[in-house]
């Protein structure tokens, strides 16, 4: 029999916080606002509201601090189209928390790239919906956005800053994962690859998600191996979430959410400590929910290789327990992939 393999510092970390509810790790949206028209953009659908000043989110990241979270992503819409992105990254970095930053590249020059390098930020992910600029200007909405992406992804690894190239595999862009994967090798970019399209419209599958001929390509192509379960234990494991646990999400006007796609709200901490909030009622119901899935997904055959995501679910079926579309066929196909 083979031993089970020894956890990592990190996971063990994780672990732990998963346990006793710390938020390890926040993803912060400043701002739904974006000069980009992407074609799959799930925030479309989202209510526009306020955005928090940075006085508010000055005192939220105090609050995470003092809650143990020591990681913060930094995101939008696009981040950098506030006008106290720089002041809310050095309040951030003040407090020591390890800060990544998702932009589309749009407005990252080289002055603001070595201002993100001052402020000691751990790295940053650029957006590339395609390896040129035709197909990626015509995804992004805005002519010369492949250009401005590119110059950013430049400025960034001249600067030594730990940068990757982020992509989301769809039906309208298959195969230029390929591409990309090929220019971060040339660039020394990390890559990073999504082949689940969130939908844009509740209770429906994305128009753009792959297909099972596409996935299997695209697994075959990219020499995935993917992870299968060899234990009911660790079955179980792999389709629990530690959102809303060690992860949270948290939009522009203070909505607090297990994370960012599992929109089921906890509270807003601009009006409420973010302590108050993470230990709410509708938090703790949540968690309590949270340890068990739906029968249907309990039994499935193809559960030890389900990526499980449940903010896909809720979007996709309005069940975020339960089966989805996406994920239950990108199951069935990573399967056939999965050691013996």
């Amino acid at each position: 029999m083979k031993s089970r393999p020894s956890a990592t510092l990190a996971q063990r970390i994780n672990s732990t916080a998963s346990q006793k509810n710390i938020p390890l790790g926040v993803l912060i949206e400043l701002t739904y606002r974006c000069n980009h028209r992407c074609y799959y953009c799930y925030q479309k659908s989202f209510t526009r509201s306020h955005d928090l000043s940075q006085r508010q989110w000055s005192r939220i990241l105090a609050q995470l601090a003092q809650s143990g979270t020591l990681y913060l992503t930094i995101s939008g819409g696009e981040p950098l189209l506030k006008k106290d992105f720089f002041g809310i990254v050095e309040h951030a970095r003040g407090l020591k928390f390890g800060v990544s930053v998702i932009t589309n590249g749009s407005l990252l020059d080289a002055r603001a790239a070595r201002r993100l390098l001052a402020l000691g930020i751990m790295d940053i992910g650029i957006s590339f919906h395609a390896a040129s600029a035709p197909l990626h200007d015509l995804l992004s909405g805005v002519p010369g956005s492949f250009a401005k992406a590119r110059r950013a992804l430049d400025f960034c690894l001249a600067l030594g800053v730990k940068t990757a190239i982020k992509h989301t595999v769809s039906s309208l862009n298959f195969g230029e994962f390929a591409l990309l994967d090929k220019l971060s090798r040339s660039t020394g970019a990390l890559f990073e690859c999504d082949s689940f399209v969130v939908p844009a419209q509740a209770d429906s599958v994305s128009s753009y998600a792959l297909s099972q001929r596409k996935i299997r390509e695209f697994l075959r192509k990219m020499r995935a191996r993917p992870f299968s379960c060899s234990s009911e234990r660790d079955t179980t494991a792999r389709l629990h979430c530690d959102a809303g646990r060690s992860l949270a999400g948290i939009a522009p006007d203070g909505a607090v959410f297990p994370c960012a796609q599992l929109r089921i709200p906890f509270g807003n901490c601009a009006s409420s400590s973010f302590k108050d909030v993470w230990n709410s009622p509708a938090a703790q119901k949540f968690r309590r929910q949270e340890t068990s899935l739906s029968h249907e997904c309990r039994v499935c055959s193809f559960r030890r290789s389900c990526s499980r995501c449940h903010g896909i679910a809720l979007l996709e079926s309005g069940k975020w327990r339960g089966k989805s579309p996406s994920l239950c066929l990108h199951a069935a196909v990573t399967d056939e992939f999965a050691p013996a």
